[in-house]
């Protein structure tokens, strides 16, 4: 049976590694053969879809996207990035709080923050977000490994490791993480400016986009200047100046409430400040609208005078449109094309100046929720830091409160589950079932411990170098799910301490720098960067021999 579940495991991870296959798809067709040889029953095989692992990676998801919401992230982004003129400046200022915040929630949608922070950056200051974007991306990897809940595979080991009496805590993996983290953070620090230089590419933008932006009660802006708050001219777009009650006033004015924001842009850079945090506008999504009308006399702000004659009780507010001229002048002519706010897309498809529309952007940030979704967070840490609850319970409660308190709208929270990181997870418990139940697990734990000879060097430097191999070729959550039980055999045989060799297979499942399709974030960051496959192995091997040295130095130092 073990031959059996061996071929199962190796076409899985095969047609993972290949991509020919969705991944949700191989581990089903996985699960099913198994369950049909009787290799595990159904419960077990699909235990992953109740796992306390997968609950909490799902509640975090939430919770992480209410943080984000909030706009804190991006604001502390630009602020850091204020005044950056290389792309080894931005790298010393964004990697240890990136970093720190990596560890507290999903480096996934950090990392999404910050493309758009690091192409407005190359517009500003021509540094190339090919200096920057790959770098961030593994030095959020790295932290992320460092607590429970910073990625989805400690979770996963912990879940897998509690049923066998081993307990791990939310910054149990800090003795390893942190040490192999600070290691990597250096090696970036030295290689990206070397490995990764290029030039910003020379563009002419079409600034044919007029866009009129309010300043809300209780923006960030207010009381500053554009040009402090880094919202005064970029490639993307440029402050013509300010209307001030009815009266053009110089851009470089104090900024007050109600003040509108005057612009020529592009439509990416309209796009760009509708999602910057300094303007507090209401959390409504940005829509692309092409005009229909052949009707003399008619401006582009006759879209929002017309809503009364479509019975919706929300207003379309005009933000953007093609045009040279003030948006109260601007004829409405067919075919031409704005960009609008609306609560709902109704009022769009019943408009009569509407001819067709798309979402061009997500909700703008709601800074006046940041210390309500700060707290939620902080409450979620430290219940599951002195076990003042169970992790999954504590994650859930903080999800929903998300929602209770506004932060979050229940379709936004919803729209936050990525199902399929969450079926892959779920999927990846089901194969390392398959692993546990064969006899299969057993196999490789005693092939490990033959080739080390029990040895607690050579178990460490296996483990370490396997992972590593292991990580670089399918998702962490199947790694995780695959090694844990392996692990637990090899502690119970050599005497070992079983967390420490999880906390040390944890940190090494986080060194997934050789291969852009083994984690989120590559993917994320390749196309915004230029990089290639080569450029990753290129750049990975040297972050990678460093990680791997750092962690079996430190977890050999703790197991002896």
């Amino acid at each position: 049976m073990a031959l059996v579940a061996a071929v199962i495991v190796v076409l899985t991870l095969v047609a993972m590694t290949t991509g020919r296959t969705p991944a949700v798809l191989a581990l089903i067709c996985a699960l099913v053969a198994a369950g049909l040889l009787g290799i595990a029953t159904p419960a077990e095989l699909f235990a992953g879809l109740s796992n306390a692992g997968v609950i909490t990676v799902a509640a975090m998801l939430v919770i992480a996207k209410g943080v984000l919401h909030t706009g804190v992230v991006s604001r502390v982004t630009y602020r850091l990035l204020d005044g950056v003129r290389s792309a080894g400046q931005a790298l010393r200022r964004l990697i240890p709080p990136v970093g720190f915040v990596s560890a507290l929630i999903n480096t996934t949608p950090i990392v999404a923050m910050l493309i758009p922070a690091a192409a407005e950056l190359q517009q500003r200051s021509g540094v190339p977000a090919r200096g920057v974007l790959l770098p961030i991306a593994h030095a959020t990897t790295l932290a992320g490994s460092a607590t429970l809940i910073g990625t989805s595979s400690n979770l996963l080991i912990a879940a897998l490791a509690e049923p066998a009496g081993v307990h791990l805590s939310m910054f149990s993996f800090v003795p390893i993480a942190v040490p192999v983290a600070l290691v990597g953070w250096v090696v970036l620090l030295v290689t990206a400016p070397l490995m990764l230089r290029g030039e910003a590419p020379a563009e002419t933008p079409d600034l044919s986009w007029r866009a009129e932006i309010p300043l809300a009660a209780g923006a960030n802006a207010v009381g500053r200047t554009a040009a402090a708050l880094g919202i005064h001219t970029t490639a993307e777009y440029a402050l013509l100046g300010i209307r001030r009650q009815g009266q053009r006033i110089d851009g470089d004015a104090v900024l007050e409430t109600d003040d509108i924001m005057l612009y020529r842009a592009t439509e990416a850079g309209v796009r760009m400040l509708w999602g910057s945090p300094r303007f507090h506008q209401s959390p409504q999504p940005l829509y692309l609208v092409a005009v229909a009308t052949n009707e003399e006399h008619k401006t582009v702000r006759d879209l929002e005078e017309d809503v009364d004659e479509v019975g919706e009780g929300t207003a379309i507010v005009v933000i953007a449109a093609q045009t040279d001229e003030r948006l109260s002048r601007a004829p409405a002519r067919p075919g031409g094309l704005c960009l609008v706010t609306a609560a709902s897309v109704r009022t769009l498809d019943r408009h009569p100046l509407v001819a067709l529309w798309q979402k061009a952007t997500d909700k703008a940030p709601q800074t006046g929720k940041t210390w309500i979704a700060l707290a939620i967070l902080v409450a979620v840490i430290v219940s599951g830091s002195f076990g003042l609850a169970p992790i999954e319970i504590a994650a859930v409660a903080g999800a929903a409160m998300m929602v209770l308190t506004g932060v979050l709208t229940p379709h936004s929270a919803v729209r936050a589950l990525n199902w399929n990181i969450l079926a892959i997870i779920a999927g990846s418990i089901g194969l390392g079932t398959i692993v546990v139940r064969s006899g299969l697990g057993d196999h490789i734990s005693s092939a490990i411990i033959a080739l080390s000879g029990s040895n607690t060097a050579l178990v460490v430097l296996v483990l370490a170098l396997g992972t590593t191999c292991v990580t670089n070729i399918v998702t962490n959550a199947a790694a995780a799910a695959i090694l844990t039980p392996v692990v637990l055999t090899i502690a119970a045989s050599t005497g070992l301490d079983p967390a420490l060799l999880l906390i040390l297979v944890g940190t090494c499942i986080s060194f997934t720098f050789l291969n852009p399709f083994s984690h989120q974030s590559n993917l994320m960051v390749m196309r915004p960067g230029g990089y290639t496959t080569a450029t990753f192995v290129r750049f990975g091997i040297p972050l990678t021999v460093a990680s791997l040295a750092a962690a079996f130095g430190v977890g050999w130092l703790l197991l002896t």
